[in-house]
């Protein structure tokens, strides 16, 4: 297995995470909220948002434990294949990612934090993150991520969507906005602006019917250009799982342009992960097998 980066920003944070949406209307038609109006509002919806989740059962999740497949597509939409994953998060920021591939395959951004990641004979390779440290095992062994991988995963975890509904809302610094009306996959929705004491800028459209997300949008500005970018997960197919509304369906774009689709197949809750997952060690220990053999025995996630 070869592996070769090409360090980008990350598009997303699985459930951590389009085409058809665009910018709010006015919150009221010829009426501008005031902004304690405005915010008060934004609280209103998202306690409806959090009770269409699962309530209490979605606040309490502090583990999960997900599986699917992830395809990537090209700069010119085409698609580039699907590599399986078997996902697991220890909220808010241990994760351990798996990916699988029988042959060759290309990875996108999916929780890396990398755009062309490329497994080339198949095998296994493993990502772990916790807090400021990160690893990856592959066939060549098991090695550190690097330091702006690390840090688009802190950012990541800064910017989700459900790390906001679940924490960060009711941090200092935090304000909300309720922006307006839209039409979304011929649904109406609603907006909710978020903004932090660092200057993030966060976007939720809300189903006005089921209270349900529809699209996350994190903005972002280039650098060097100062431009702004769009980042957006378009979420479909909600099902509950463990008593948590989970979304099967998962299409993440930037500035518009389809970059992957998640298909989730099943998520467990507060399964009682073990800590040690989120470790170096947990990576060299299973390392001899996956250097000589290419794959991992599923026990090692258990």
């Amino acid at each position: 297995m070869r592996v070769n980066f090409r360090v980008t920003a990350c598009i997303v944070l699985l459930l951590g995470l389009a085409a058809g949406y665009g910018k709010p209307v006015s919150a009221q038609p010829g009426q501008e909220l005031l902004p304690e109006q405005s915010a008060a509002k934004a609280k209103q919806l998202l306690q409806q948002v959090i009770g269409a989740l699962g309530g209490q059962a979605f606040l309490d999740v502090r583990e999960s434990d997900c599986e699917g497949r992830i395809a990537q597509f090209g700069s010119n939409g085409d698609l580039m294949g699907y590599t399986p994953f078997h996902d697991l998060w220890l909220l808010p920021d241990k994760n351990r990612t798996e990916y699988i591939s029988k042959g060759q395959n290309t990875i996108a951004g999916f929780l890396l934090g990398a755009d062309g990641l490329a497994i080339t004979h198949g095998g296994v390779l493993i990502t772990v993150y916790s807090g400021e440290e990160g690893w990856m095992l592959d066939k060549g062994g098991v090695t550190n991520q690097p330091d702006d991988l690390v840090k688009t995963f802190a950012e990541q975890v800064k910017t989700g969507m459900n790390n906001m509904l679940r924490l960060r809302m009711n941090e200092r610094g935090v304000e909300l906005n309720y922006t307006g009306v839209d039409l979304i996959d011929l649904k109406e929705a609603e907006w909710i602006e978020f903004t932090d004491s660092d200057h993030r800028s966060m976007r939720l459209a809300v189903d006005k019917s089921t209270h349900l997300p529809l699209r996350w949008v994190v903005e972002t500005r280039d650098p060097e250009t100062r431009e702004p970018t769009d980042n957006t997960t378009a979420y479909t197919q909600y099902i509950s799982m463990d008593g948590v509304k989970t979304p099967l369906n998962l299409v993440r774009s930037h500035n518009d342009r389809k970059v992957s689709q998640t298909f989730i197949t099943g998520c467990k809750y507060n399964s009682s992960l073990a800590p040690d997952l989120f470790t170096r060690a947990s990576l060299d220990h299973i390392a001899p097998g996956v250097m000589k053999k290419g794959y991992i025995d599923n026990k090692s996630t258990k």
